[in-house]
């Protein structure tokens, strides 16, 4: 079908989380456009809890975009605390007819904001004079997006985005602008491309292009996304059908469950994080820290939602976890110094806290040890 652009003005453009986001370290997104040309067959997307009224035939051929991004940006961000926002869309043709990404990291520079970009084009070096001007005045980071590194596995569930080679370089060019950049191999394919060799070659093919850190997520499954990415696998591999379906708990006229079970996650979590270490990155994206009086809450909080993933490759129980996670946006989202109260009251004003018990109260005591030994 031919790609049509259907333009409107949009009532807002900032989408507050409501607490940060513990991959990807942002508080807020904007988006100019709905919509992508590349048309993955696995996109989450595709599904119904994020495709609202669209009719998930048109994703990839309808395009919306919403004309008045900039100003609202502007108008959105002098009102809102200097955090990490997700910001832009440099999908093509849109972007090349548009320019509205471009236009909405001025306004990101002109505001200071700490930026995150997660992308696969190859545009986004257009923009690097830019990105090098937002990493000065705040910081920058950047996630290339994979879902493998096999061409027989992009042509299969991705044939339309851009090139794996065209996506290594614009890595390697972000690296050598002095740019936080690494790849989200996300999602992993079940059965075809989760196997040990080919992880380790995406590892491998991000540390030789500049990388610093490779994060990793399972595929998820829902609605009419869920049947075209099994069409797809089954292209490849006639087998895949059934142990999709066992792996989905998918029943012949039933839907699969949203996600791989928590065994799988771990599997794959603890493989990437081994590749990582042997191949000197890491697992998890460092958090961008902005200086000030509660940048001792952020760096507790990035240390705690750490181990909250620690924990989820453990298989932990999840009473444990959630301890964590909640402890987690507790202190992230805390008005007052955590570390006046920790030098004030010691540990037991840290057991004060809603749910801080001895142990949390202790491991957030040693990082605030840690913490106040180099500058915020």
């Amino acid at each position: 079908m031919p790609l049509e652009f259907h333009e409107y003005r949009a009532r807002k453009i900032v989408n507050v989380h409501k607490h940060v986001d513990n991959w990807f370290w942002t508080k807020y997104s904007a988006h100019p456009y709905i919509g992508c040309r590349s048309g993955c067959e696995f996109c989450y997307l595709r599904g119904g809890t994020y495709l609202g009224r669209r009719d998930p035939a048109t994703f990839d051929t309808l395009i919306q975009v919403k004309t008045n991004a900039v100003e609202l940006l502007r108008r959105e961000l002098a009102r809102h605390e200097r955090e990490v926002i997700l910001c832009g869309d440099w999908q093509q043709p849109a972007e090349d007819r548009y320019r509205l990404s471009r236009a909405m990291l001025e306004v990101v520079r002109d505001f200071s904001f700490p930026l995150f970009v997660v992308e696969r084009s190859p545009l986004l070096t257009r923009d690097l004079d830019l990105l090098a001007d937002i990493h000065q005045r705040a910081h920058v980071s950047v996630v290339i997006s994979f879902s493998n590194v096999d061409p027989a596995l992009k042509q299969a569930f991705e044939p339309r985005s851009p090139g794996l080679k065209r996506r290594l370089e614009m890595m390697a060019a972000l690296a050598q602008a002095g740019l936080l950049v690494g790849m989200s191999l996300m999602p992993v394919i079940p059965f075809l491309g989760d196997d040990e060799g080919r992880l380790e070659e995406a590892v491998r093919m991000t540390k030789d292009h500049g990388g610093s850190f490779v994060l990793v997520g399972g595929m998820t499954m829902e609605g009419v996304q869920a049947e075209r990415t099994l069409a797809a696998a089954a292209q490849l591999d006639s087998a895949s059908e059934g142990r999709w379906r066992e792996l989905f708990h998918w029943t012949e006229g039933g839907q699969p469950v949203y996600g791989p079970p928590r065994a799988y996650h771990a599997r794959l979590g603890k493989t990437v994080r081994e590749l990582c270490i042997k191949h000197g990155l890491r697992d998890r994206m460092p958090r961008t820290i902005i200086p000030g009086p509660l940048a001792a809450n952020k760096r507790v909080a990035e240390q705690l939602h750490l181990r909250t993933y620690d924990l989820e490759l453990e298989q932990a129980d999840e009473t444990r976890i959630w301890a964590y996670r909640k402890a987690a946006w507790l202190v992230d989202e805390m008005k007052d110094d955590i570390g006046e109260l920790y030098r004030g009251r010691g540990e037991p004003g840290l057991r004060q806290l809603p749910g801080v018990g001895r142990s949390l109260a202790g491991e957030i005591a040693a990082w605030l040890r840690e913490t106040q030994r180099r500058p915020a």
